[in-house]
């Protein structure tokens, strides 16, 4: 956070001197989350019994959190619609869509997805592909390492309006180079010191020419996404229960270790002796011990005690630890919203089963994402409509003539026992009149609604015209017998006044 109304050259340096300390807290705290998805996750505890079996077992349950979230959510590729009565604009969001494309959207949101899934934050990087050849995109869009990349908010402004985006790097001499992006400008800056200022009516955009100069998009263009307003990954609340379960199942691992590396138990025996010679020369006598996986040979006392000898072990309810692992474990699926992936009930399918296994509870969760990290979409809609207008693109083309009001995200999660509920949906909204852009804004069905309405609106048009003349045609004419629609049919029927005519004409009664 930073308190000055506006960032200039003469206060940038302050600004990041004083975030740079809560941002190295933070980048340590992300860090831990990494390595715990990557499956460093100790054992809290150190064994005192028998320490010479210490099995550490990991079962890594934020890995399959994360790669579930991810899945399910970012799947399937966002693309891009017409917001709102917006009216000719299909060419140019198809134009959009085809451009976000080739910016490898589709890898770069999973890797973007999996930085805030796992560490609850996200940096995006937009900026105009100085580079442009034909076939390529007006802009890059590149994801940057959260652990290097952060953004400055304001408390100065009510709205705590982003105010300041940072990324740094450090170089073979292990110097830190920071560049920093306020809405009107763009600074390097190395040992503190604005490197190589440039002349601020001067628009040029290129890395690390120069310092200080005007910022063409006049925005920032590092993005911060969020999957919730803590900041917090999607598996970060149910840590101590993780840990509690690998120390579950590394305890019933030494369990079974134990009792296969027994320690034996004698009562009433005799063991054979053996004689040992010390280092000064003197012999003493030494009992021989049995050890695991030896034979052990006993013999009756002198006194004639039966000897008895058996393994020193801890009966364990193997069955009720096995259950109790289990249970633990799909709570901790089940609090982060992961469904089940098995059906225990016979196959049932429908609604009641989707409510039963959790995937209900999954749509909902990934419902509230969505609308969270729409707030960040919309700022990134934002800073690539200012590099296109910045960019090598075609003065008359469509694509300078989108608004930021003009679009929004689709965000679509495609399971495939929906499709034939969707494509039914589909069917029931057209036949009853509904639009076919309205229709798709319903019931997300297609990758690019977009080119889905440009080649098929006509057809459907088309279809809804001949309908509703059928229609028109069926309500207006008058009944003739024999025809084929049921409602004419009264004529023929043995239970509808059918049996009292004749010829034609009505009965008397």
């Amino acid at each position: 956070m930073t308190d000055v109304p506006v960032v200039t050259a003469e206060n940038i340096i302050s600004i990041i001197q004083k975030a740079i300390g809560d941002h190295k807290e933070n980048a340590a705290k992300i860090q831990e989350l990494f390595d715990f998805e990557e499956g460093f996750q100790p054992l809290q505890r150190v064994k005192v019994y028998r320490s010479d079996i210490d099995i550490d077992v990991t079962d890594n349950v934020a890995n399959e959190i994360v790669e579930f979230k991810v899945a399910l959510n970012y799947g399937n590729p966002i693309s891009f619609k017409k917001r709102g009565s917006v009216d000719g604009m299909i060419e140019a969001i198809e134009m959009w869509n085809d451009q976000y494309f080739l910016t490898d959207s589709d890898s770069s949101n999973q890797e973007l997805a999996r930085d805030f899934e796992i560490c609850g934050i996200g940096n995006v990087f937009i900026d105009i592909n100085t580079d442009y050849e034909e076939g390529d995109s007006y802009y890059t869009r590149t994801i940057l390492n959260p652990r290097t990349s952060f953004v400055i908010y304001s408390s100065y402004y009510y709205d705590r309006r982003p105010m300041v985006g940072v990324t740094f790097r450090k170089d073979s001499d292990g110097v830190t180079h920071y560049t920093a992006f306020s809405k009107d400008f763009r600074f390097e800056i190395k040992y503190w010191i604005i490197q190589n200022p440039g002349k601020e009516d001067e628009p040029v955009w290129a890395h690390e020419d120069r310092s200080g100069e005007v910022n063409p998009l006049h925005a920032i263009p590092i993005i911060e996404y969020f999957r919730s307003y803590d900041r917090m990954g999607c598996f970060e609340r149910q840590i101590p229960a993780m840990n509690n379960l690998n120390l579950l199942v590394s305890d019933f691992s030494n369990d079974v270790d134990q009792n296969t590396q027994v320690v034996w138990w004698a009562n009433d025996c005799e063991f054979e002796t053996m004689q040992v010679v010390n280092e000064d020369g003197t012999v003493t006598e030494q009992v021989k011990h049995p050890k695991s996986n030896e034979w052990l040979q006993t013999f009756t006392t002198r006194d004639g005690k039966i000897p008895k000898v058996q393994p020193l072990i801890v009966n364990y309810d193997y069955a009720g630890m096995l259950n109790n692992y289990m249970s633990q474990r799909a709570l901790i699926l089940q609090k982060c919203n992961v469904p089940q992936r098995n059906d225990n009930s016979g196959g049932s399918t429908g609604v009641a089963m989707s409510d039963a296994t959790g995937w209900s509870a999954a749509d909902i969760a990934a419902n509230k994402e969505e609308m969270i990290i729409s707030k960040s979409i919309r700022r990134e809609i934002k800073v690539i409509c200012a590099a296109i207008r910045e960019s090598a693109c075609p003065l008359d083309s469509p694509l300078r003539k989108i608004k930021p009001s003009d679009i929004e995200p689709s965000i679509k999660r495609q399971k495939n026992y929906e499709l034939s509920v969707k494509t039914t949906a589909i069917s029931n909204l057209i036949n009853i009149g509904f639009s076919l852009e309205d229709t798709l804004d319903a019931v997300p069905l297609f990758p690019d609604p977009a080119q889905v309405i440009e080649r098929s609106k006509e057809g459907v048009e088309a279809y809804q015209k001949t309908k509703l003349k059928q229609s028109e045609k069926s309500e207006g004419k008058e009944a003739t017998p024999g025809s084929d629609d049921p409602i004419y049919q009264i004529e023929n029927s043995p239970n509808i006044d059918g049996m009292n005519k004749d010829n034609g004409e009505e009965d008397e009664n």
